[in-house]
């Protein structure tokens, strides 16, 4: 059988999976748990299963593959690389994958509480510390890709999906922040552009909204807008 991968309907930290999984050609299948809308942001669907499963640590995503349980976003990705000959193959090119997903994993994790903000004006005080961090971060992110194709050179890998998811959401969030940088554009295209993922990307089963989830201030269904 083909493995599962729990999730919300959401992009978020589980969109670099389905899109490794989608360029290695891999079957999989979706077990997709509802969340409510306010006041509740109903999760029980999730927590009816989530102690059910036999996972180590409780949570979304996960990935079950027969004996094979995992959750952790970044574990699943580095898995699902790995088998599918996604993966570095060297020393230094473990080291190159492992700083750029510790880069794009340390940027999308310092979106989150503004994203999730608890109200719209803390929303609108954290935004542009945001802006000004992301601002630093996509320089350095621009610098050490450089002129590579993709982060490992010729060769696609799972974390130029992280990458990608990364830039994308940004983009979304707030395109101006991308223009000074033409590499970053150009990755964006050339991973657009990979057959398979072209494939999926004018599929039925993707969607560019919600990326974050209902309980959010930007990302979700209804508040995308960008700035």
């Amino acid at each position: 059988m083909a493995p599962v991968i729990g999730y919300f309907r959401v992009r978020g930290v589980g969109e670099p999976i389905i899109l490794t999984l989608k360029q290695a050609k891999a079957a999989y299948n979706l077990r997709i748990y509802k969340l409510g809308d306010a006041p509740d942001y109903d999760k029980s669907e999730w927590l009816n299963e989530k102690y059910k499963l036999g996972l180590d640590f409780p949570n979304v995503p996960y990935y079950i593959d027969g004996d094979i349980k995992i959750t952790q976003s970044l574990a699943i990705l580095r898995h699902v690389g790995r088998v599918n000959d996604l993966a570095p193959r060297t020393e230094l090119e473990t080291i190159r994958s492992d700083i750029f997903e510790q880069g794009a994993f340390e940027i999308l994790d310092s979106c989150w509480p503004t994203w999730y903000a608890k109200s719209d004006q803390e929303f609108e005080e954290r935004r542009p510390g945001l802006v000004s961090y992301l601002v630093e971060k996509l320089t350095h992110t621009s610098n050490a890709l450089g002129s590579n194709k993709f982060v490992l050179g010729d060769r696609v890998t799972y974390v130029d999906f992280l990458l990608y998811s990364t830039l994308d959401y940004i983009r979304l969030f707030k395109p101006s922040l991308l223009d000074p940088h033409a590499n970053l554009k150009q990755f964006l295209d050339r991973i657009e552009a990979l057959p398979e993922i072209n494939k999926y990307l004018k599929s039925e089963d993707y969607y560019r909204f919600p990326i974050t989830g209902t309980m959010s201030k930007w990302g979700n269904a209804k508040s995308h807008e960008p700035y």
